[in-house]
C-alpha cells in the first residue's frame, strides 16, 4: 500500500492506494482549522490532529502494509515557525488579501524582484509581514502546511519543500528550480526563512516511532519531500501528460497543460495570464488558474434562488434547479456571452463578470446557462497560449461541477475540441502524492 494525505483548504484526505492507482480505501473530513478574524487563516495544529485522526480510521490490515507515505495540500499559503519547528503565525493561506489592502505594495514588489507575486503567495506575505514589523522575533523559516506536516511525520525540526512548493510561494527559479537569489535579495526577504529545495519525489525522512505506533503504521516508513496539489492531481489522472490537458471544475477552474520535456520557454508563453509550475520528471506545467470556476456556476443557481425569494415565489431545490439548467442549456441557443470573471482574476484583480448580447427575446435561463458554461470554459482557454493546445488528444477532467454537469460537459468538447473523459473523483490529489511517493 501506498498512503496519500492531501490537506485541503476545506477538508482533509487520506488514501490508500497501489502503483496501478487502484483505490482501497478513502477518509476525508472537513478540518475546520479557520482562524477567526479578517485575514483567511487557519491553524496548523488542527491540520496535524485531523490528520492522525484520519490516518486512525484506515482499515488497521491495510494500514501495515503501507511502504511509503506522500504528502500534498493547498499551495502558495506560508505558515512561520521557530528553530524548532513550532508554528510561529497561523498558516496564512492562498485566499489571504492582505497584500492587497495597501495600493501599491505588489506592483512594487514585483517592480523590485521581476516576478509576478500575487496576494496569498508565500513570499509576498512575508514581504507584507517584514515590511509592516509582524514577522515574529524568533522567525528561523516559513513553507507551506504540507512541508510542516511532512516535518512533523518526520519527527523533524528542519523545513524542506520541494520545486513545486517553492515556485508556488514565487521568487523561484523555473530554469535552476531553485530560489532566485538576486529577487530574494531586491525584495529584502530574510533569505534564511526560506527552506531548502529537494527534487520533486525525494525522501524527506522516515516516520517517526512513536508516531508510527501511535497510528500503527509500520516503523521506518520512508515519507517524501511534499508535492503541490496541481501536480499531484496531473500525477493521478494523466496517463500520457504531454498528449492530454486537464481541467478541473471546483470551485476555482484550473486548465493545465505539461509541456514536453526540454521544452524552451519563449516570449509567447511568458504571459501574465498563466503560470509555469515545476512538474515531476523535470517538466514544467503551464496552468491557468480561475478564480471563478464551479463558483461561477454555483451563481447562477444561487441567483434564480435569491430572485424568486425576493418575489416569494416557490423555488426547486438546488439539485433539482441545476438539473433543470442543465437540460434548459442543452436545448439553447449560443446568442448570448458571459464573461465568468465575477470574483477578477489573479492577473486583473478588478476585472468584472459581464453578460453581453441581450435583446428583448433571448434573454433566458437555457440561454444564460449556455452561455455561462460556454464562458467558463472560454476564459480558461483564453488564458493558455494557443500553440500549448495543439496536438493534444483529449481532456481528463475532474472537480464536482464538472461530474455533475452534462452542459459543462458539452461545453468543455465544444470550445476545446477535444473528447473529455472524467476521472472517478476518488481524492486525486491524495493519490498523486502517494505514486509521488512510491520511489523515495
Amino acid at each position: 500500500m501506498l498512503l496519500g494525505i492531501d490537506i485541503g483548504t476545506t477538508k482533509t484526505a487520506v488514501v490508500l492506494t497501489d502503483e496501478q492507482r487502484g483505490v482501497h480505501a478513502v477518509v476525508s473530513r472537513v478540518h475546520e482549522a479557520g482562524v477567526q478574524g479578517s485575514h483567511a487563516e487557519q491553524d496548523a495544529s488542527r491540520h496535524l490532529e485531523t490528520l492522525r485522526e484520519l490516518i486512525c480510521e484506515l482499515p488497521a490490515d491495510a494500514r501495515r502494509s503501507v511502504r511509503s507515505i506522500g504528502v500534498t495540500g493547498q499551495m502558495h499559503g506560508t505558515l512561520v515557525v521557530d528553530e524548532e519547528g513550532i508554528p510561529l503565525t497561523p498558516l496564512i493561506t492562498w485566499q489571504d488579501r492582505r497584500c492587497l489592502t495597501e495600493p501599491g505594495f505588489l506592483p512594487n514588489l514585483n517592480a523590485l524582484t521581476g516576478h509576478a507575486l500575487r496576494s496569498g503567495y508565500g513570499c509576498a506575505t512575508l514581504c507584507w509581514l517584514s515590511a509592516h514589523n509582524a514577522l515574529p522575533s524568533k522567525a528561523a523559516a516559513a513553507a507551506t502546511i504540507q512541508d510542516w506536516l511532512v516535518m512533523r511525520l518526520c519527527g523533524q525540526q528542519r523545513l524542506l519543500t520541494d520545486a513545486t512548493g517553492a515556485a508556488s510561494f514565487g521568487l523561484f527559479d523555473l530554469r535552476s528550480m531553485n530560489w532566485d537569489e538576486t529577487a530574494i535579495a531586491a525584495a529584502a526577504l530574510p533569505r534564511e526563512l526560506l527552506p531548502e529545495v529537494r527534487p520533486c519525489g525525494s525522501r524527506a525522512g522516515t516516520l517517526d516511532a512513536s508516531l508510527a505506533q501511535d497510528l500503527d503504521l509500520p516503523n521506518g516508513v520512508p515519507i517524501a519531500v511534499a508535492v503541490g496539489d496541481n501536480q499531484a492531481s496531473l500525477l493521478a489522472t494523466l496517463v500520457e501528460p504531454e498528449r492530454e490537458l486537464a481541467l478541473t471544475l471546483g470551485t476555482g477552474g484550473q486548465l493545465s497543460a505539461v509541456l514536453p520535456t526540454g521544452t524552451s520557454i519563449s516570449a509567447e508563453l511568458l504571459a501574465a495570464t498563466h503560470e509555469y509550475r515545476p512538474f515531476p520528471g523535470g517538466r514544467i506545467a503551464l496552468v491557468a488558474a480561475a478564480l471563478c470556476g464551479g463558483a461561477a456556476w454555483s451563481w447562477l443557481a444561487e441567483s434564480i434562488e435569491a430572485w424568486t425569494r425576493d418575489l416569494q415565489l416557490p423555488c426547486p431545490d438546488r439539485n433539482e434547479l441545476f438539473a433543470r439548467l442543465d437540460t434548459l442549456g442543452l436545448a439553447g441557443k449560443d446568442t448570448l456571452h458571459v464573461r465568468s470573471s465575477f470574483l477578477g482574476e489573479r492577473h486583473a484583480g478588478s476585472l468584472r463578470g459581464s453578460i453581453e448580447g441581450i435583446d428583448l427575446e433571448n434573454f433566458t435561463p437555457g440561454n444564460i446557462a449556455r452561455a455561462l458554461a460556454r464562458g467558463i470554459v472560454t476564459n480558461l482557454k483564453d488564458m493558455l497560449p494557443a500553440s500549448v493546445l495543439q496536438h493534444r488528444e483529449r481532456i481528463v477532467g475532474s472537480g464536482n461541477a464538472l461530474r455533475r454537469s452534462r452542459l459543462l460537459q458539452q461545453m468543455t468538447e465544444e470550445v476545446l475540441g477535444l473528447p473529455l473523459k472524467l476521472t472517478e473523483g476518488r481524492e486525486e490529489a491524495a493519490v498523486g502524492a502517494a505514486l509521488n511517493a512510491k520511489d523515495c
